[in-house]
């Protein structure tokens, strides 16, 4: 009596890894075959990558609908990017290029507005 649960309950176990293990490898194989890859989640994303984004996103300003003066600023600005890098900024012109951004960026698909967590009183 006992050897005979003892069978049972040895083909439960290798049944229920076996079905497992399957399940496994079918999920791997389905998720290959979509090409999805997860994105990182970009609230915890490093500042590297957030002044690489707002690069990004500053270098999409149309210039020529700028006024003259604020042209002028964005381009001295985007120069200075270039050359001693986004670090070397001050947060009020971070906050300029981000006005102008706002305002003059064209929509992109697939790249979020960006949003102010404390917008400054009206």
């Amino acid at each position: 009596m006992l050897s005979w649960l003892l069978v049972v309950a040895l083909a439960f176990v290798i049944g229920f890894v076996s079905i497992r293990a399957w399940w496994i490898e079918r999920k791997k194989r389905v998720i290959a075959e979509r090409g999805i890859v997860e994105r990182p989640n970009s609230f915890y994303a490093s500042k590297a990558v957030h002044n690489q984004e707002d690069e990004e996103w500053w270098r999409g300003i149309e210039l020529k609908r700028l006024h003259e003066v604020n042209r002028e600023y964005v381009e001295r600005l985007l120069r200075q990017i270039d050359g001693a890098g986004i670090g070397t900024l001050t947060s009020e012109e971070r906050a300029f290029m981000e006005r102008m951004a706002k305002l003059e960026a064209p929509s992109r698909p697939g790249v979020r507005p960006k949003t102010d967590p404390w917008p400054s009183p009206a």
